[in-house]
């Protein structure tokens, strides 16, 4: 079987595997979660009457003692407000009445005041038909008679009328949850499973097929670096023992051979069958013998897709917590106060990008990714017990440097380790991992904020974060070899900047979809949604839809661009998806237009950003020679931050300048303009040159 073939026959097995485990997995949690539905379902309705009984006593209560003091019930000037203020809070609640023993309605709360008067004899009617005692159904509402006795005579009776609807949208809500839950729960399952068979049951497969190649090759200088000790580990690691044996017994010969050469000992015949040896085989040195695996594009999937779930935890809810937070003041809106921690976090991350490529050169990955996540597990925790703005800016700061060393450091290993015919299929590697945390960060993240509060999501982010770096040292391969550092002075970089085709190509087509994806779906989205009612976990649902979009269409978009050489033209259509997204939403009323525009948008992230990274060696190869490939990723994700900076404060200014509709209405028109000065662009770039260009220092 060839290398080839069994690459593709171990990912067609990866897949059958991944997706058995996964529906046996779903079905099971469908099962329990069905059976959960349904007592929740059944304990629902009495756990509501029995929250509007014990109401109906603690109101009571009053008018009792106001008639144990002589004051008449029809004489009670304040009972109207102190019925609003009863019911003002409670969401199942549409009205609270009192009434006189004889039925006549003496105070009734806002709601139910504007009800016409036969409202309240139907009321009566009902419960004189109502088989269960005191609950009558009228209207959409379930209408709870309580009687208010004093000195042991009935002085009245209150009403309390419990929304019908409300028991069915919280079954709603609990059953979108419930399907939200098994979603991402397939989607974590996939992603896990998937990189496991790769670092546990492919690879060492391959580096054993490897290994025995080299081995009837006669090569023996090259030997695993064993990590794990599982089933296909043991097998590779019994043909490894094989193989420094040999070189330890070639080494032992070879020193043998040494010792008799200088006392004058060997034999001619020896000396040919040494020299014919070595000619037959090559033997390694057993005490530091040459690395047989290579980096790969797939060692960092798993522990990234659970760092970035972590950090994307607070991504449907961060505004709302920022905005909480705020205190007016005399120089800065609430707008730009919201917008400036995502700003400071971009800000951040860029300054510690470039951290991230010197750490890989001189400390390898794994050291790398420990630096980042360290103070980023730091700063999540910290976060989310922040009592003031102050607090929290620093701690978002923290978070971001650790998040740019991190982000880095997997892009500059993707870049390294990936095929060039295959570029953009390496980078959907970690485009698919980012993508596929947003989706479950986003909507698990929605939850937990409506369900356990803030802090306890930002503490559970946190422990994700160090679940990362417990996988890091368990399951990432150092990089290999350590390069000596280098330092790149500031000039080279700007040497870089000063390539006019560089930086007009970064500002047509990474900076707008960077703005979009800050300024409108993180920032705007959710305090347009808050502003029309969503809850938390509702935003966190309709902002998921965004990136599951974007996780569908990234390996498509990545196969196509890779087979057919579409990349120019998947970046246009995703910048055109992207306007017309936000365009869509700034007019959209009701769910499910409110969710195309955000599909929308999300198709349009993977159209622009999955073929962006592997267009960058082909369209600047002599800045890639000049300057190297490192360098170019460096500066053009540096300058490709500075639409995320300036994203959220622009949305900020526009929105409270013009107010939302214009603020969406701008930007997504913007977009739309930008990506056909990118279309010019490539059309002129792709004109035969008739100058030669500068070559690179």
């Amino acid at each position: 079987m060839s290398p080839a073939s069994d690459g593709g026959l171990s990912r067609g097995r990866i897949w059958q595997v991944s997706l058995l485990s996964t529906l046996l997995i779903v079905a099971t949690l469908v099962a329990a979660s069905v059976q959960a539905s349904r007592l929740f379902e059944e304990s629902l309705r009495p756990d509501l009457r029995a929250k509007a009984e014990t109401l109906a006593e603690t109101v009571a209560l009053q008018f009792h003692r106001a008639a144990d003091l002589g004051i008449p019930v029809t004489r009670l000037g304040a009972a109207d407000a102190y019925l609003d203020d009863a019911a003002a809070g409670h969401e199942e609640l549409r009205y609270i009445g009192f009434a006189s023993p004889e039925g006549r309605l003496l105070y009734a709360s806002r709601e139910l005041k504007t009800r016409p008067e036969s409202f309240f004899d139907r009321v009566k009617q009902a419960h004189g038909q109502e088989e269960s005692r005191g609950l009558a159904r009228l209207e959409g509402a379930l209408d709870l008679a309580h009687p208010v006795e004093s000195r042991g005579r009935v002085i009245g009776q209150l009403h309390l009328g419990i929304d019908a609807g409300y028991v069915e949208q919280r079954l709603q809500e609990i059953h979108t949850d419930i399907l939200i839950t098994l979603f991402v729960t397939a989607l974590v399952t996939i992603e896990v499973l998937m990189a496991l068979m790769g670092l546990l049951v492919v690879r060492p497969l391959r580096l054993l097929h490897r290994l025995l190649a080299l081995g009837s090759a006669g090569d023996f200088t090259r030997q695993a670096r064993l990590r794990l000790h599982d089933e296909a580990t043991r097998a590779l690691a019994a043909a490894a023992r094989l193989v420094r044996v040999l070189n330890a017994r070639h080494a032992a010969l070879t020193e043998r051979a040494a010792r008799a050469r200088r006392g004058g000992r060997l034999t001619e015949a020896v000396e040919q069958a040494l020299a014919a040896l070595g000619a037959r085989f090559r033997f390694g040195d057993p005490k530091a013998p040459a690395a047989l695996e290579e980096p790969e594009t797939g060692d960092l999937r798993l522990p990234l897709f659970i760092y970035l779930f972590g950090s994307e935890l607070s991504r449907s809810f961060w505004p709302l917590y920022v905005k909480r937070l705020y205190q007016p003041g005399p120089f800065f809106s609430e707008s730009f106060m919201v917008a400036l921690p995502m700003s400071l976090w971009v800000t951040a991350m860029v300054l510690c990008t470039p951290l991230g490529g010197r750490l890989l050169n001189t400390r390898g990955s794994r050291v790398a990714l420990l630096a980042g996540m360290v103070p980023s597990a730091f700063g999540l925790a910290l976060t989310g017990q922040s009592s003031s703005l102050t607090e929290l800016f620093l701690w978002r700061i923290v978070t971001a440097g650790g998040y740019g060393i991190v982000t880095a450091t997997a892009l500059l290993h993707v870049a390294r380790t990936s095929k060039q015919r295959h570029g953009a299929r390496s980078m959907g590697v970690f485009v698919g991992a980012s993508t596929a945390a947003s989706v479950c960060g986003t909507a698990i993240g929605g939850i937990l904020a409506d369900r356990i509060g803030y802090g306890a999501t930002f503490g559970v982010a946190a422990g994700l974060v160090c679940l990362s770096m417990v996988l890091v040292g368990l399951l990432t391969p150092d990089s290999g070899p350590r390069e000596a550092a280098e330092h790149r002075p500031v000039a080279a970089y700007l040497g870089i900047l000063k390539r006019g085709r560089v930086l007009l190509f970064i500002l047509l087509a990474a900076m707008p979809v960077r703005l979009v994806l800050t300024g409108f779906l993180f920032f705007l989205t959710p305090l347009r949604l808050h502003e029309l009612g969503f809850s938390e976990a509702a935003i966190g649902r309709l902002m998921m839809g965004s990136f599951i979009a974007t996780v569908l269409a990234t390996p498509v978009v990545s196969l196509l661009a890779d087979r057919y050489g579409w990349h120019r033209g998947m970046m246009l259509a995703g910048g055109g998806s992207s306007g017309l997204g936000v365009l869509l939403f700034a007019s959209a009323e009701g769910s499910w237009p409110l969710l195309a525009s955000v599909l929308l948008v999300g198709l349009g992230q993977a159209l622009a950003t999955t073929p962006l990274l592997a267009s960058v060696p082909p369209l600047f190869a002599e800045e890639c020679v000049g300057f190297g490939l490192d360098a170019l990723l460096s500066v053009f994700r540096i300058i490709e931050r500075v639409g995320s900076l300036a994203g959220p404060l622009l949305a900020a200014a526009l929105l409270g300048a013009s107010g939302f509709v214009r603020c969406a209405h701008a930007i997504g028109a913007g977009m739309l303009v930008l990506t056909a000065g990118l279309a010019a662009y490539l059309f002129v770039r792709s004109l035969p040159s008739s100058t030669p260009s500068p070559k690179a220092p």
